[in-house]
């Protein structure tokens, strides 16, 4: 069955606000075996909100919106539904009922506004809300066979009434089975590539961020996924890094303790990001024994022991300052392990040989330096996000092959 998701709201159209309910609804469509066609936002005017509810209906089975259904102005949801589908709204007595004793209770009068709140099309189902006050509904179109289902669109209670949905529409047996194959080193195209080669068949999906490239494979059987997480392990090898939603720090985390090994950081471009994700994981302080945001020139030297030297010959954004940050940051601690990073991260800060997004990382492990040059475009969050990520991976890498 196929899926169309319409999330109502002007602050999300103008960017004012996140959204974050469409992901969640796909999210739970997709482990019922549901496909969703697409996923539009549609701003509060109430000729928009119609055209896209028609739209909805024309390519897909289910039609879910969520937002719009409070007692506002621009709560639109309940009448654009009523009249895309030539249905008239009435008032659910019961909800009504609830509606007129909640505001009673608290001493308020309950007026057409608050009121709305209670309306469905005919001949809809009402969804309960157990956390709210905005009933939802369902409503089957039978003379074409289609669903339309309205949410809240607070998240908290649209959550607790989708699950109400699944189960009045009996889609509760037909998840799909999902894995994740978390990978960094290689671009998207990449993987697409090598994975069209290796021939899997079946359904997948890429997803491309600053922490690499997730694969995520779907299929009706668990040992199907299996058979396929196999064939990527032996084909993609070292650039797999975890499979299910397992973060690289929680990786490196693990190789650390096992191994009994400590680590410290001293990061200029990543501002102390690395550590941060590092001291995220619970039973970091067996191996994390601390970091240095050696941000400015002065607390490379004075800190780190960078000499003043290395910084005017060769400037702070060098391979030579990334080797004697990394070196110091080590002997300051007393671990086995080291990393450091210096890079420009933007907007500013380029020069003709210097280019926006060049970093250099800084890796000591067993008496050995390495320092790894790596220019990443994008935004400056996404590059220091890809830099902690890089920089993390280089420990992973060092501690399977050893």
């Amino acid at each position: 069955m196929k899926v169309s998701i319409v999330i109502t709201g002007s602050e999300f159209v103008y960017g004012i606000k996140e959204e974050k309910n469409s992901r969640y609804i796909a999210q739970k469509c997709l482990e019922r075996g549901l496909d969703v066609n697409g996923i539009g936002i549609v701003g509060d005017n109430l000729y928009n909100l119609q055209y896209y509810i028609k739209m909805a209906l024309d390519k897909s089975d289910i039609v879910i919106l969520s937002g719009g259904l409070g007692a506002t102005e621009d709560d639109l949801t309940r009448e654009a539904i009523s009249e895309a589908i030539g249905v008239p709204l009435i008032y659910h007595k019961d909800w009504l009922e609830r509606l007129k004793k909640y505001y009673h209770k608290k001493g308020e009068s309950i007026d057409e506004r608050r009121k709305s709140m209670a309306k469905i099309p005919y001949g809809a189902v009402i969804v309960e809300n157990p956390i709210g006050r905005a009933v939802g509904f369902i409503k089957v179109l039978e003379d074409v066979n289609k669903v339309i289902v309205a949410l809240p669109g607070v998240p908290s209670e649209m959550k607790v009434m989708l699950e109400i949905v699944f189960e009045k529409l009996n889609l509760k047996e037909k998840r799909r089975k999902i894995s994740i194959v978390r990978t960094f080193g290689l671009t998207e195209l990449e993987v697409d590539s090598i994975f069209r080669n290796i021939n899997i068949k079946g359904e997948y999906i890429l997803n491309t961020s600053p922490k690499g490239v997730d694969i995520f494979l779907i299929d009706n059987l668990e040992e199907n996924l299996k058979i396929k997480e196999k064939i990527l392990k032996d084909r993609l090898k070292k650039y797999i890094y975890a499979f299910g939603n397992v973060e690289m720090e929680e990786v490196v985390g693990k190789l650390l303790r096992e191994k009994g090994l400590t680590l410290a950081t001293a990061e200029s471009s990543t501002g102390g990001l690395i550590s941060s994700r590092v001291i995220n994981v619970p039973g970091s302080s067996a191996y994390m024994k601390g970091g240095i945001v050696a941000y400015s020139n002065e607390i490379k030297e004075k800190i780190l022991g960078v000499k003043e030297e290395i910084l005017k010959k060769f400037g702070a954004v060098s391979e030579e300052t990334a080797k004697e940050m990394v070196l110091g940051v080590r002997k300051l601690f007393n671990t086995d392990i080291a990393l450091s990073d210096t890079g420009i991260a933007g907007p500013t800060g380029a020069t003709p040989t210097k280019p926006l997004g060049l970093h250099y990382i800084g890796f000591y492990n067993n008496g050995v330096v390495e320092v790894h040059k790596v220019i990443q475009k994008g935004e400056r969050n996404d590059k220091r996000l890809y830099i902690s990520q890089y920089g993390l991976n280089l420990i992973r890498l060092s501690l399977t092959e050893s």
